[in-house]
């Protein structure tokens, strides 16, 4: 597998970021760890109930959210995420929520604009292409090149709404572009 990564001069190194990225894979969650940013991954709390993996997981001090519980999630993410981020960590989302197929943006939640947007720091916009590539619920991987784009980062001074739009406007325009 090769990889070609395009943007990397847009990771702000002075600041901490809300990063949010396509989910198509496990192979964008590894990717991301690897930015030179220290990062807290948001994630579904079921994750570190499995053994040795999710121990690990665990280590990585994540927002380990409970999505059955919608009002609850918000507020730990909105908790702990400007803890995160007052702390100088930036905050890796996956505002789909579950892995989407590849080409496609599944509906995106909020929940990045409105964590950026209290916390005051930009949004980093990241998507890539690995699902072609690593097919869910399979460890076998094809060989081929992971095309990933880095956008400039999204300013927090605008409204919620209108980051989040311009998050998935960009999301969209160059998943398609990638795909």
């Amino acid at each position: 597998m090769s990889f070609d990564i395009k943007g990397l001069d847009n990771i702000p190194k002075d600041q901490p970021l809300v990063v949010a990225c396509n989910h198509q894979s496990d192979w964008e969650t590894f990717y991301l760890l690897t930015m030179g940013l220290p990062v807290s991954t948001v994630l579904k709390r079921e994750l570190l109930y499995i053994p040795f993996f999710g121990w690990a997981l665990a280590m990585l001090n994540p927002i380990a959210i409970d999505r059955k519980r919608k009002t609850n999630a918000l507020k730990q993410l909105s908790q702990q995420g400007c803890e995160r981020l007052n702390a100088g960590i930036s905050v890796v989302i996956f505002p789909e929520g579950t892995r989407c197929p590849p080409g496609r943006l599944g509906s995106c939640t909020k929940g990045a604009a409105m964590l950026a947007h209290q916390a005051g720091v930009p949004i980093l916009p990241i998507v890539q292409n690995s699902g072609r590539l690593s097919t869910p619920r399979k460890w076998l991987k094809q060989a081929g090149k992971v095309e990933v784009r880095i956008g400039q980062p999204i300013s927090p001074d605008a409204p919620t709404k209108e980051m989040h739009e311009q998050m998935v406007g960009w999301m969209t325009e160059n998943l398609a572009e990638i795909s």
